[in-house]
């Protein structure tokens, strides 16, 4: 008897049929309705487009979080699924960071501009200056990427206490390093010396006019840890978009004294010379000379030079 009732209920009961598929449909309608609805509700977490996301975070005084990676990188993907989808990684990077997504196959020029070599790869700018306040290669779990992020915020908030008037910690964690990342020889990031590039004149108004124009410390930027200044506005936006076709080469250092003896010395601006649109300085007249003999001999320097290995305080 159970059994005939059960078999007449499902064959001819209320969710047989027409109605079913009714009631199945509106369910679905519900499910994909609030799904939506969620998703809209979540921010961004990364951006797609760097230039995009430097104005966005110039505009918000935010410090702009670039994260490198590759499509076939399996520390990426590991990245992907144990930090980026974490809440407060998600919090802090949303409420305190403009973050940037960058395909290491389809962006070279942002590899070599912040010489990235490994991957996954974070970069942390200054929105405001162009400085780099942090860099990290490698995969780096929850703990650590919250340690080494909110460091960097750190040090913005620091760097523009006139700039930032509501600008506070992360309220994510404690903002001091874990005791992880202490593990790991991370210390916290202090504020290089101010190096001043091409004396305070404009790279930009010097490429493209020839002409040596002043600029101003209200109008800087920074590219690999030297600051430039410029006279307008159009010529920082300029710069900030195309350091690397702006900046003299190999920091400004003698590229005949490079070749000679792999020694990094700083040339002077009295002793500048461009070739195929590229500016390189010298130390002194025999050394342009020297150059203009024989340019692609010593064009096709390959230095990764750093700063600290110039042997003169100031880049001229």
């Amino acid at each position: 008897m159970s059994k005939t009732r059960f078999d007449q209920f499902s064959s001819r009961g209320l969710i047989s049929g027409p109605f079913f598929l009714l009631i199945f449909s509106l369910l679905q309608i519900v499910v994909a309705t609030y799904s939506n609805s969620f998703a809209a509700d979540q921010p961004n977490l990364f951006r797609s487009d760097f230039k995009v996301a430097m104005r966005e975070a110039e505009e918000k005084k935010l410090p702009l979080l670039i994260h490198f990676y590759a499509d076939w990188c399996t520390p990426c993907q590991r990245m992907e699924r144990e930090v980026f989808t974490n809440s407060t990684v998600k919090d802090l990077l949303g409420g305190h960071f403009i973050a940037v997504k960058i395909n290491s196959d389809h962006h070279q020029e942002l590899l070599a501009r912040y010489g990235i070599q490994t991957l996954p790869s974070d970069v942390i700018v200054d929105s405001l200056t162009g400085r780099v306040l942090a860099t990290k290669s490698g995969f780096q779990d929850r703990n650590g990427y919250l340690s080494y992020a909110s460091q960097a915020e750190a040090q913005f908030l620091k760097s523009h206490p006139r700039e930032l008037v509501a600008g506070t910690l992360i309220s994510a964690g404690n903002t001091e390093p874990s005791g992880e990342a202490s593990k790991t020889g991370e210390t916290e990031p202090t504020a290089p010396k101010l190096i001043i590039g091409l004396n305070g004149f404009s790279p930009v108004a010097l490429a493209k006019t020839r002409q040596w124009n002043k600029g101003s410390p209200k109008l800087a930027w920074d590219y690999r840890d030297v600051t430039y200044y410029f006279s307008t506005r159009d010529e920082l936006v300029e710069f900030r978009e195309h350091p690397e076709v702006y900046a003299p080469k190999l920091l400004g250092c003698d590229p005949v004294i490079l070749w000679e003896s792999d020694k990094a010395v700083a040339g002077d601006i009295r002793y500048g010379a461009f070739f195929d649109d590229e500016l390189f300085l010298f130390k002194s007249e025999e050394r342009r000379t020297q150059f203009k003999s024989n340019p692609e001999k010593y064009i096709r320097l390959q230095h990764a030079l750093k700063v600290d290995q110039i042997e003169q305080t100031v880049i001229r």
